[in-house]
């Protein structure tokens, strides 16, 4: 039964609404003696009454403690490892937690005034260790971000152009330095060209057609090439 309200929540809560309506009615009854003849069948309803009141409670129960196992299984993932896993795994915790205060300063910047979204760009590109071509001029930049990347960071740009829209640019960090020329995604979602040059991994994504994108990355690969130069950690 436990099982079952679990999987029909629907049902569940039809249950407990029966419940409720029971004990609703029962309350409003009014309290009067019976004559000796029906006290055996009152009795008798009033101890049905007890057990289908009972039954009902530990249902309650029931089911509330696998609702909260449900709800709770994802919170409990979360603090597994420092039940489990020891000092590695509050070590791992520790080495998560600065990384996500090292991007958080450098997405913040300094402190003094506005920074100028270029000035962000070539900031962060050698705090990142990646390679970043000029920008199209056309380019309008709203945004310059770092972002969490296989255990280092990526710098993410989103800028309005005039050919494709509203785009979003991710350069990250790659082991090997080889080139592998803009390519469509091909999982058909979100629309996204990427490629490498270098050391450096980019994609480009947006809600222009894929063949669109690719022609935009195109001229930002080429871009990429002549600017290719030892990256240097800031």
């Amino acid at each position: 039964m436990q099982a079952r309200l679990a999987r029909e929540p629907e049902l569940a809560a039809e249950v407990f609404a029966h419940a409720e309506r029971m004990d609703a009615l029962r309350n409003a009854q009014p309290q009067r003696m019976f004559p000796p003849s029906a006290s055996l069948d009152r009795a008798r309803e009033l101890e049905r009454a007890l057990r289908r009141r009972k039954m009902l409670a530990a249902l309650r129960l029931q089911v509330a403690a696998v609702l909260l196992v449900a709800l709770g299984w994802s919170a409990n993932s979360l603090t597994m490892p420092f039940r489990q896993g020891g000092k590695t795994a509050d070590e791992t915790f520790i080495l998560a937690a600065r990384d996500a205060l090292r991007v958080a300063q450098l997405n913040a910047g300094p402190e003094t005034g506005a920074e100028p979204k270029q000035e962000k760009i070539e900031r962060l590109v050698g705090a990142v260790n990646v390679s970043m071509p000029t920008l199209p001029s056309v380019w309008v930049v709203r945004d310059v971000q770092v972002q969490p990347w296989n255990g280092q960071q990526s710098l993410v740009v989103t800028a309005d152009t005039p050919s494709v829209g509203r785009i979003t640019l991710v350069a990250a960090p790659m082991n090997g330095e080889v080139a592998v020329p803009p390519t469509p995604a091909t999982d058909g979602r979100v629309p996204t060209v990427y490629w490498q040059s270098g050391g450096t991994a980019y994609a480009l994504m947006g809600s222009a057609a894929p063949d669109r994108l690719e022609k935009e990355a195109k001229q930002i690969e080429v871009a990429t090439r002549r600017n290719v130069a030892p990256k240097t950690r800031g």
